[in-house]
């Protein structure tokens, strides 16, 4: 008989009782499996301890206390904390991504709506003209064009208005092809988020937190598991949060886990990793940039890569790496938040990058006046000596 898979909404209260209701080994166990989203308890780092394989038996000795058992707690308290941490910051990382994106395509947005009415109200430009230009707006190379641009004006071959219009169509390619990628890395880091919140925690990482080998953690897991799917599906049915039926099998555990990945992500309080810039007020500045649009197009897409990416191993350094990126997206979301230009604002900026540099020769830098410099005395005592030494050898 198949079986087909329902679509089960499972309450978090239930999801939570349950674990509850387990033993102690089984319900340390589940919240190992969902350590991003479940605290192991005092009375489960305890259990771990108190659990692990005793070295002495293998030396031969018949131990009747453990006196090492208050190290052992604080050690698997530690891995704990460690993993937990790793888990967390690894789904916050892309959920940053997402809401610093979001925030960039809007003001993007506000920007080419901005563009399309100097376009279509001051500078009267083409609508064919404007519609062909978006359409081609992905292979379009700005700089070339600007400096074909800048020439003509130079040489007389082109008006004022007719410059403004041309230039501020460049501009508004710039705008469309720094959208697409936003969309494009929007997408990439929901599909990352989406990743990071339905993956249950590692055996080896479990192992590890345990201090047992593989070979045993396997056996209580899955008893763990099914204890823990027997009693949800009990606890379900006896509250007809699901129907009745033998033909009908929900997937409890993705369901579980879908159901907490729901759940608001934490806020990491990190501080400042030499990484990404040798400085915290160098990583400032190219942040501000990259917020405000004014940072290259060529720079933006490496820069980005530079704050986002990492080793997803946390034997490659990963540890760091999410403290890392986490701290430059938490700064670069607060510079957003305080980037609210009006439409006017908007028109102003476009305004001054169309407009061309006045013709004729610039004009010479002014000369800076040299400063004379003071000696101190110790300085004047050294050239003294000096020069009474060369009044020596003259006489």
């Amino acid at each position: 008989m198949s079986t087909t898979t329902v679509s089960v909404s499972i309450p978090r209260e239930d999801i939570e009782a349950t674990i509850e209701s387990l033993s102690i080994q089984n319900r340390t166990m589940i919240r190992l499996l969902l350590l991003q989203y479940q605290d192991v308890t005092k009375e489960g780092i305890e259990y771990i301890a108190a659990d692990q394989p005793d070295a002495r038996f293998m030396a031969g000795v018949q131990p009747t206390s453990k006196p090492w058992i208050g190290e052992a707690i604080r050690e698997v308290g530690a891995r704990v904390d460690q993993y937990r941490l790793f888990l967390r910051q690894k789904r916050e990382r892309p959920w940053l991504q997402i809401e610093c994106l979001k925030k960039q395509m809007e003001m993007i947005d506000s920007a080419i709506h901005a563009a399309e009415d100097l376009l279509t109200t001051r500078l009267q430009a083409d609508p064919e003209t404007i519609k062909d230009r978006k359409k081609s707006s992905i292979s379009a190379l700005p700089k070339p064009e600007i400096r074909r641009l800048d020439k003509a004006w130079d040489q007389d071959e082109i008006s004022k208005e007719d410059y403004q219009t041309t230039r501020l169509l460049i501009e508004y390619q710039t705008l469309l092809r720094r959208r697409e990628r936003q969309q494009r890395r929007l997408t990439s880091a929901q599909r990352e988020f989406e990743h990071a919140g339905l993956a249950p925690m590692q055996d080896h990482e479990i192992a590890h937190i345990w201090g047992i080998p593989l070979g045993s953690l396997a056996g209580r897991k899955v008893k763990a598991l099914h204890n823990y799917l027997t009693a949800l599906h009990s606890r379900l049915e006896s509250s007809k949060a699901m129907s009745d039926t033998s033909e009908v099998r929900p997937d409890l555990w993705r369901k579980t886990i879908h159901t907490l990945s729901t759940q608001p992500t934490e806020r990491s309080i990190v501080s400042f990793i030499t990484g990404i810039e040798r400085t915290e007020e160098a990583l400032l500045e190219k942040l501000n940039t990259l917020a405000d649009g004014t940072m290259a197009e060529e720079m933006e897409s490496g820069f980005w890569q530079l704050i986002t990416r990492v080793h997803d191993s946390e034997h490659s350094g990963a540890w760091d790496n999410h403290t890392r990126a986490i701290f430059a997206l938490q700064r670069l979301s607060a510079i957003q938040s305080d980037i609210d230009p009006s439409p006017e604002d908007l028109e102003d900026d476009l305004m001054k990058i169309i407009t061309p540099q006045p013709k004729g020769e610039a004009l010479p830098a002014p000369e800076q006046q040299e400063e004379e410099v003071e000696l101190g005395e110790q300085a004047l005592g050294v050239l003294n000596a000096f020069m009474g030494e060369i009044d020596d050898k003259r006489s």
